[in-house]
């Protein structure tokens, strides 16, 4: 009974994470599709302008974030490790330890958190630099002579 237990929690942990890696991609397809129509036009600080790529960009990295706590508590809390050599052995030798390691695809997941993270800053920048760039535009109107303002 308590391996069925452990194996139905194992099996519904793998779901959870495959769900949280689907909405993490459509996020990020969300977020591409933004960055594409920002680069196209020219919205004013709507949900379709930096704010949307903000919002998915930040909901892919935390869901991603997820994903990348939940494989691994997945793996070592149900012993998933063990069992797939187990599977595979054909001796019955006993493992004295085991040891997880995790592979490239793993991996990749941070250096998606990376790029998001990269992507925020240079959106964050640029945003904050052409605001600079409108404040200096408006300053000369202040600071000139009045009669140089009624030409």
């Amino acid at each position: 009974v308590a391996d069925a237990l452990s194996s139905a929690r194992s099996r519904s942990l793998n779901v959870a994470i495959i769900a949280v890696l689907v909405l993490a991609l459509l996020s990020s397809l969300l977020s591409s599709g933004f960055t594409c129509t920002n680069a196209v036009s020219n919205p004013y600080q709507t949900f379709l302008g930096p704010v949307g790529v903000y919002t998915w960009n930040s909901v892919c990295g935390v869901l991603i974030l997820i994903a990348m706590i939940l494989f691994p508590v997945n793996v070592q809390g149900n012993s998933l490790s063990e069992e797939l050599a187990h599977g595979c052995s054909t001796s019955l030798q006993t493992r004295l330890g085991s040891k997880h390691s995790y592979g490239y695809s793993y991996w990749i997941m941070l250096l998606v958190i990376v790029l998001n993270t990269a992507s925020l800053i240079i959106i964050y920048f640029y945003d904050h630099a052409s605001y600079s760039k409108k404040k200096e535009q408006e300053r000369p109107t202040e600071n000139a002579p009045k009669d140089v303002i009624l030409f």
